[in-house]
């Protein structure tokens, strides 16, 4: 499947106004099998940071190649957008996060989300604070759902809204039923 995915962004019409020559940290979210791992080039660390919240044991056999092919994309756009500045890629070493390891087989995408929000290059404490608790990676997960569905941006906002409060007035008319 990822042989056929054009990872090459460099003469992407949408990647042309990007500027990375700021930025620290690139993430590349990655699934293989539904399940994702999380690629972060450090560019202040030097390092290609694999974050994976079920800490594959396989990972030099099965995601490795991937990261590589992923990484090397990366490479081939920030010399690009690097130009100015000396980075040198020979000197990155590879770096699997061992800290973090989530509670059940279904929340991975949650800790990728989490991991772009939260990581700096090293293990802290926003990372890991009760996250091994189902009810407040569900908690999360539907703030996110809220987010994506409530935002002013989203063309299917009012059909949504519409939608819900017809099925709340459904379920409230059986629930009243029901009392009676």
């Amino acid at each position: 499947y990822y042989d056929k995915v054009d990872l090459d962004i460099t003469n992407k019409e949408w990647a042309k106004n990007l500027s990375f020559t700021e930025c620290n940290l690139w993430f590349f979210p990655y699934c293989d099998n539904k399940h994702y791992i999380m690629i972060c080039v450090n560019i202040k660390a030097e390092r290609f940071e694999v974050l994976d919240s079920l800490r594959h044991k396989d990972f030099e056999k099965y995601y490795k190649p991937m990261a590589v092919r992923i990484v090397q994309y990366a490479i081939n756009y920030m010399k690009t957008q690097f130009a100015d500045k000396t980075v040198r890629w020979e000197r990155f070493t590879w770096f699997n996060l061992e800290k973090v390891t989530q509670p059940d087989q279904i929340s991975c995408g949650m800790y990728i989300i989490r991991w772009m929000r939260h990581w700096e290059g090293k293990y802290n404490s926003a990372l890991t604070k009760d996250w091994k608790r189902i009810d407040l990676i569900n908690e999360e997960r539907e703030c996110l759902m809220l987010d994506i569905i409530l935002d002013e941006e989203n063309l299917e906002r009012e059909r949504i809204m519409k939608e819900a409060t017809k099925y709340c007035n459904m379920k409230n008319k059986k629930k009243d039923l029901k009392e009676r």
